[in-house]
């Protein structure tokens, strides 16, 4: 449930992008207007999806990829 949440939240911001294209291309005052409507709306689903996520993983409803974790290390010895 919550992985959906995170592709819903980044498609918003994805559309959000595609406004502010729109407001740029636009021009004017009425196409600033949107740019920086654009921009609140990102930067707040931004900040609202990062809080999220880290909220999520400390809950345990997500868990980080743990493959690279258990990869053996290769030690090097360095000649002199």
């Amino acid at each position: 449930m919550s992985e959906v949440l995170i592709v819903v939240v980044i498609i918003a911001i994805l559309i959000a992008l595609g406004f502010g294209l729109i407001g740029m291309v636009k021009g004017g005052k009425q196409g600033s207007d949107k740019m920086f409507k654009s921009l609140v709306v990102r930067i707040t689903l931004s900040v609202v999806l990062f809080i999220f996520v880290m909220f999520a993983g400390y809950m345990g409803w997500i868990t980080p990829n743990t493959i690279m974790l258990d990869a053996p290390t290769v030690q090097t010895s360095v000649d002199k």
